[in-house]
């Protein structure tokens, strides 16, 4: 034995594990990972305007502004309907908070020139996709309900509980609707204000004077100090509003009151919020993006019920809902697959060795491995969520394995000289896991901390292993150490004979038909003949043979049965059908967006249809309502045991066929999370797209019509041409109406355009508050509109002789024209360039669909203008991603030959160790199609996974066999395999027993039922490979 002081080992051992005790309640832990990426959004709102409108008005002089800063590396942009927002990508060691600093200093200097009814733009840090969307979704919201006015209630709502529960950091902001706020109302009459010679401006003008403080100068005290006079910007109310003096005609003052009514009243709404349809003021806190929310959100329950004792009487908060208890769900759900997994584990290795002193051996091991583990993680700074604890769980049938093939080393050898293969075969594990690191960085970073944790594990193993577990064996096992070999009785060794025997003349058998025995495996695996396709352009006689009606219809059907095998199976069953979802909460999200040009109004007035039917059904939980100018939408969530029932596909199937009858509206429908499937068919046409990019928009236009044009005229099989296809999901082209000027007629007429707007922004809704003023202690805004503007319409606009000074009127159809024209779809840019995505379909194989795009492309990249780009999109770069994951698993293969080939010091038996990879994937294709089991990327972590431990047996046993001092070859092979056997079958037991947990919740558990049966699969095949393919390809045909 190597440990000299067994006794000193374990203390020292026992002493870290103490310590990693210590360490767990710090570590960082969250639900699922947070990414910290150097992405910065800009995001602003710009009522009733199109998309080219907010993009010349808005982003086009923002994106200029902040492209000045250093460091930045891409900048994108999108202008859509009434909002735009624009994403700023950094360096990787950018100081995020810095830049954030610089964003809002140059929009505060910008803000100024920029159309007054803009939004002031909103800087947040971005952490991807996925965090975007959680941090859009409120962890908590309550209801506030009092005996006064909403916007009375909302007032207090933000003095006793918004401003206190700011001072938590973790929440990012803070959001009170339902409540309308005052406003100051100044309806003007048109025709008295136009025969005093005035102007809505002139109001405005006069309004801003007497609300504004007014510093008189200065007054000197006796004693000769100095103090500033300033005038009281206060307005005690409204008849001293309605005496302002406008302007003097003839000496005689002009009073407010002479040309407009004052009066307070609440704002319209600007959006509406509602819970299962009942209206009240609510307020919603949501979370940043790095933060535990689920301890979160019980610091903010507890603030709230403190705070609900100062609060003035009559006033009721209550939690409607609470975005955490899935988290908690889900996070108690793998806590509880974590005692599962160590308790079967427990239970397993006490059945097989019914010994109490090698269960603790083994328990020990595993607990002082997780509190080291603990301390390193804790060093890393590496994050605990769903998939790395997942990961720890997994890890331990991994951490047992290499506890029990030590022991029963040291129990059989009385020596450590295992280790070497050990580690060799915990580093092919280490290695397969850490290949996620090589998938681009959108790909991987769910399974990044994952891979990370199972690593630690794995490789602090191998120190309990070298260290620990032989000094504990040495302490507790004195006696079996200085006894001698147990003795075996005559029966025992008898019936040991025959087995080896049985067996010996077995694999001897099919080493003398090994070819016939090789090409059987390969026809197991499966050749992939059913992928040729129908015909090959341009090559006659593939199509006619391959091609022809005779082979596809009769010979076909058999050829792709007998030489397919299990990849047959899983590719046209299983694969095809890829399922990618999110581990999210079942619900059903409704979706509604109206035509430009409508108001709030309609939007409320179409998803309330929703809501009245929605009332009553069974099974819903709740659902809450958010309604905003042309959109709208209800996410639905359902009861726990309806989750994943048929009742949110039967729900989803009603609304859809009810919202046939609300036409006029774009509808999108869906639902998310674990009850719902989101597989695609296999049989559906091919679809491509491609992204034009260029400076000018129009020129961008054209050269997507040309390229269009000719992907038509090239290939009878493309269908459906779509030169402005919607990037992503936005809204469709709608309509608006275009004033266009005849400038010579303006000028002929001494008429400036600016004086025409000036009239008609004087008689039509003001979009936005003329000023602030303070009234009652409150800053209110100041709206100044036409008494009839809200019925200023478009035969008004035309056909109405309208005043542009005081003695002229002009009709605007005798200067201008009035069109319905089209408006793009949503405007976006990347790096200041405009972006056009082209699609269409092909009606034909998908990999000559794909070779004709790439064709069409180089013809056109040569004669695009400079300063315009084309490149593929869409289905293609996700085939691309698919290619290079599995690609990886050759990149593995690879790195385990170099690893074997080190230990062994040979080159050939590195080889026979591989081939038992593609040997266990065949059982991993059978679980999934025989018993047809959804496919996620799970599966394809289970690939991963096999790949690492499938090779960890042959290790062993090829480490025995080398060295073996019998002079036999043939009979070193076999006495290597049945050596070894009871150890192999012990670990990919553990390791199974170990993944069972993961398959509680059937395969509606997106990503860990996919990777625990295919990994289980893979590993009971495994055991074909290992106790019949290895010995039958080491072996030698003459026997020596």
């Amino acid at each position: 034995m190597q440990t000299q002081r067994p006794f000193r080992v374990v203390i020292i051992f026992l002493v870290l594990a103490i310590i990693g005790v210590a360490f767990i309640p710090r570590l960082n832990v969250n639900f699922t990972p947070t990414t910290s990426t150097p992405v910065l959004t800009i995001n602003y709102r710009l009522d009733n305007a199109s998309p080219d409108i907010v993009e010349r008005l808005a982003t086009s002089p923002l994106e200029n502004a902040l492209s000045q800063i250093e460091g930045t590396n891409k900048i994108e942009s999108t202008s859509s309907y009434n909002s735009g927002f624009i994403r700023m990508t950094f360096d990787k060691d950018s100081d995020m908070e810095f830049r954030k600093f610089e964003v809002n200093a140059i929009i505060r200097n910008i803000y100024k020139k920029l159309p007054e009814n803009l939004s002031y733009p909103r800087v947040e840090q971005s952490g991807g996709e996925q965090q975007a969307d959680e941090q859009r979704s409120a962890i908590l919201m309550y209801s506030i309900n009092g005996p006064y006015a909403p916007f009375k209630l909302e007032g207090d709502v933000n003095e006793f509980i918004r401003k206190p529960l700011g001072e938590i950091k973790d929440i990012n902001s803070i959001e009170i609707s339902g409540g309308s706020p005052l406003q100051i109302t100044v309806d003007f009459d048109a025709p008295s204000l136009l025969r005093y010679g005035l102007s809505k401006g002139s109001i405005s003008q006069a309004l801003t004077s007497f609300s504004n403080a007014v510093y008189a100068g200065l007054a000197k005290t006796p004693s000769g100090q100095q103090f500033f006079l300033k005038t009281n910007s206060q307005i005690p109310d409204i008849s001293s509003l309605e005496q302002t003096e406008i302007t003097r005609i003839d000496g005689k003052p002009v009073y407010l009151s002479d040309v407009a009514k004052v009066y307070v009243e609440e704002q319209e709404p600007r959006s509406y919020q509602r819970i299962n349809g009942k209206n009240a003021v609510y307020m919603s806190v949501y979370a940043r993006s790095s933060v535990n929310k689920v301890v979160l959100a019980d610091e903010i329950k507890q603030k709230i019920e403190s705070l609900k004792a100062g609060l003035p009487s009559g006033i009721d908060v209550r939690l409607e809902n609470d975005d955490t208890e899935f988290l908690r769900e889900e996070m108690d759900k793998i806590y509880i697959r974590t005692g599962l997994s160590i308790g079967i584990l427990v239970l397993f290795i006490f059945l097989i060795n019914r010994n109490v002193r090698y269960l603790f051996t083994l328990f020990l091991g595993i607990i002082v491995n997780l509190c080291i583990t603990a301390i390193i993680l804790y060093a890393l700074n590496v994050e605990l969520h769903m998939y790395s604890i997942a990961g720890l769980t997994i890890s331990f049938g991994l951490i047992v394995d290499n506890a029990i093939v030590m022991l029963d080393h040291l129990h059989k050898k009385k020596n450590s000289r295992i280790f070497l293969a050990l580690m060799a075969a915990s580093l092919t594990t280490i290695m397969a896991l850490l290949m996620v690191l090589l998938l681009p960085e959108d790909e991987r970073q769910n399974l990044t901390d994952f891979s990370v944790v199972v690593s630690i594990n794995l490789a602090t193993s191998l120190l309990i292993a070298l260290f620990f577990t032989p000094s504990l064996y040495m302490l507790l096992f004195k006696e079996e150490l200085h006894r001698a070999k147990m003795v075996v009785s005559m029966r025992g060794l008898r019936r040991r004979a025959r087995w080896f025997r049985g067996y010996s003349r077995s694999i001897g058998f099919i080493v003398k038909y090994r070819k016939a025995f090789v090409v059987l495996v390969i026809l197991g695996f499966g050749l992939p003949v059913f992928k040729l396709p129908v015909q090959w352009e341009g090559q006659e006689w593939y199509n006619k043979s391959i091609g022809s009606d005779k082979y596809q219809d009769d010979i076909k059907p058999i050829v792709d049965k007998a030489l397919g095998g299990a990849l047959r199976k899983f590719v046209t069953e299983v694969y095809e059908g890829y399922y990618y979802g999110t581990p999210q909460r079942t619900r059903l999200s409704v979706n509604a967006k109206l035509p430009f040009g409508t108001t709030l109004k309609d939007a409320n007035f179409v998803i309330s249809k929703v809501e009245d039917y929605l009332d009553g059904v069974k099974g819903i939980d709740k659902y809450v309502t958010n309604v905003q100018n042309t959109q709208a939408s209800i996410n639905i969530t359902f009861l726990p045991e309806y989750e994943n029932s048929a009742v949110p596909y039967q729900l989803k199937g009603r609304l859809q066929a009810r919202s046939l009858d609300l036409t006029g509206v774009q509808w999108s429908i869906y639902g998310i999370g674990q009850g719902f499937s989101a597989g695609g068919e296999s049989n559906q046409t091919p679809s491509y797209s491609v992204i034009m990019k260029g400076y000018n928009y129009d020129e961008l236009e054209k050269q997507a019509e040309v390229f269009g044009q000719m992907l038509v005229d090239g290939n009878r099989r493309v269908q459906e041409v779509k030169t402005n296809e919607k990037l992503g999901y936005s809204r469709e082209k709608t309509t608006e109406y275009v004033l266009s000027f005849d400038v010579d007629r303006l000028a002929r007429a001494g008429i400036s355009r600016g004086r025409i707007m000036q009239t008609l922004g004087d008689l039509t809704t003001p979009q936005g508050p003329s000023l602030q003023a303070n009234f009652n202690n409150e800053r209110l805004p100041v709206y100044i509109k036409a008494s009839n503007a809200d019925e200023f319409s478009k035969w008004d606009l035309m056909q109405e002789a309208l005043p542009i000074d005081t003695g002229r009127f002009v009709k605007i159809k005798d200067f201008a024209s009035l069109t319905f024209q089209e408006t793009a779809n949503e405007l976006r840019k990347e790096d200041r360039q405009y972006l056009r995505k082209l699609a269409f379909d092909y009606l034909g194989s998908a990999k000559f669909g794909r070779e004709y795009l790439d064709n069409s492309i180089e013809v056109m990249e040569k004669q695009i203008p400079v300063g315009y780009t084309i490149e593929s999109g869409g289905n293609y770069m996700r085939f691309d991603q698919q290619k290079r994951q599995y690609s990886l698993l050759l990149f593995l293969m690879v790195g385990i030959f170099f690893i074997c080939a080190v230990l062994f010091e040979n080159l050939k038996q590195p080889l026979h160790i591989i081939v038992t990879i593609p040997i266990s994937f065949i059982g991993l294709f059978l679980i999934f199609s025989v018993f047809d089991f959804r496919f996620d990327p799970g599966g394809f972590a289970a690939f991963v996974m096999l790949g690492g431990l499938v090779v960890n047996a042959s290790i062993f046993i090829v480490n025995d066999l080398n060295n073996s001092r019998l002079k036999k070859y043939n009979r070193s092979v076999l006495r290597s395999v049945i050596g070894k056997a009871q150890p192999i079958i012990l670990t990919i037991l553990s390791t199974c027993f170990g993944l069972i947990p993961f398959l509680l919740e059937g395969d509606s558990e997106y990503f860990w039922f996919a990777l625990a049966i295919g990994t289980i699969g893979g590993l009971i095949f495994s055991m074909v490979a290992v106790f019949l393919c290895l010995p039958v390809f080491l072996s030698r045909r003459k026997a020596t």
